[in-house]
């Protein structure tokens, strides 16, 4: 077979596996797109989840001389319904919604209330602390909210101190989403 025909076998492999790629994408979208009306017909019902069991973990830090205590649980609605994960060790909190809620950046009091007058009041102390000596400023609190199109996938609070802080910024995670999810259920 000459180096020609070779080629041209091979561009015709490549032309059908990018049609299949293309097809492929279509088909995962359309899936996306009906998962999504599922969930929203799930969340107007009032679909309860199975509660999952609250976990822990210990994990060894990567210089083996200490170890990382992780804790998991779920957060809840006032009438029951999962709303996201929760994950806290000694170094930063992690809150995952529920894949099958949109909750969105924009639906009140996420904003706030929840980044404004808990996260930004926090981290606003913890400056002023860090200012005054009482704190090194690396442990000043930070957080990110990673959302994608507004919707909200994943919230990460770093340094966020004592027990007392920890119960703080639970509390309000549960609430802010259970007003969440009163909105959404409205809707």
């Amino acid at each position: 077979m000459s180096t020609e025909d070779e080629t041209k076998k091979l561009l015709k492999i490549r032309e059908d596996l990018v049609s299949r790629i293309g097809r492929l994408q279509e088909e995962t979208e359309d899936l996306r797109r009906a998962t999504a009306e599922i969930d929203g017909l799930i969340v107007r019902q009032g679909f309860r989840q199975p509660v999952p069991t609250q976990t822990k973990k210990v994990t060894e830090s990567e210089d083996d001389t200490s170890s990382v205590e992780e804790d998991t649980h779920s957060v809840k609605s006032k009438s029951g319904m999962t709303l996201g994960t929760l994950q806290v060790n000694n170094e930063e909190v992690v809150f995952e919604p529920v894949s099958g809620l949109v909750f969105s950046t924009s639906i009140p009091p996420f904003q706030s209330f929840l980044v404004e007058r808990v996260f930004d009041n926090m981290r606003s102390t913890d400056e002023e602390r860090a200012t005054q000596g009482e704190i090194p400023p690396e442990e000043v609190l930070s957080y990110t909210v990673e959302a994608e199109q507004g919707r909200i996938k994943r919230i990460v609070v770093r340094n966020y101190g004592g027990e007392r802080r920890l119960r703080e910024i639970q509390s309000s995670l549960r609430w802010t989403f259970d007003k969440m999810y009163d909105k959404l259920r409205q809707d």
